[in-house]
C-alpha cells in the first residue's frame, strides 16, 4: 500500500512537471501543484488545473483503462472536464479524455471518451484552451 501510494504520488508530480512546462511553453499564465487535500477528503481530483480535473493513475501491469478510475474523475470533475492520465510500467503515458474535450461542440457525455497518447492530448489542450474559457459549466459556449 505505502510503495503504490509512493508510486501514485510520483507519477502526479510526473505529471504536474509536464503540465507547467506547457503552461510555460504556451504563455499560459498558470502553475499547476498537485492536490494534497485529496488524501483527507474524497471527491477530490489529484491535480485541478482550469477547466479540468485531473487524476493520475500509476500501475505496474495493465492494458486499458479501468471502469473504476474513470468513474471516479468524473465524480471529483463537478462540472470540470475529466482527465484520466495513467501508464503502465513499459508503455508510454495515455489520456483519457471526453470526446467534447476534443470538441468543445460535440455533446457533453462523460461516456464518450477517447483515449490518446500525452503529447497529443498537450496538442488538444493548446487548441482548444481559449474555447475552454468560453465554456459555462455545461460545456456549451457562453453567450455574452
Amino acid at each position: 500500500m505505502v510503495n503504490s501510494r509512493n508510486k501514485g504520488a510520483s507519477f502526479e508530480r510526473e505529471v504536474v512537471n509536464i503540465l507547467n512546462q506547457f503552461f510555460a511553453d504556451n504563455g499560459l499564465d498558470y502553475s499547476c501543484k498537485r492536490n494534497l487535500d485529496q488524501y483527507q477528503e474524497a471527491g477530490q481530483c489529484d491535480v485541478p488545473i482550469p477547466f479540468h480535473a485531473v487524476e493520475c493513475k500509476s500501475y505496474k501491469e495493465g492494458t486499458w483503462i479501468k471502469s473504476d478510475w474513470w468513474r471516479q474523475v468524473c465524480e471529483s470533475a463537478k462540472g470540470d472536464i475529466p482527465v484520466l492520465i495513467y501508464k503502465f510500467n513499459r508503455v508510454p503515458i495515455r489520456v483519457c479524455v471526453p470526446l467534447y474535450a476534443i470538441n468543445p461542440d460535440w455533446e457533453k457525455d462523460n461516456q464518450k471518451i477517447a483515449v490518446l497518447p500525452l503529447a497529443e492530448w498537450l496538442d488538444v489542450l493548446k487548441l482548444n484552451w481559449n474555447i475552454y474559457e468560453k465554456l459555462d459549466g455545461t460545456g456549451r459556449h457562453r453567450h455574452i
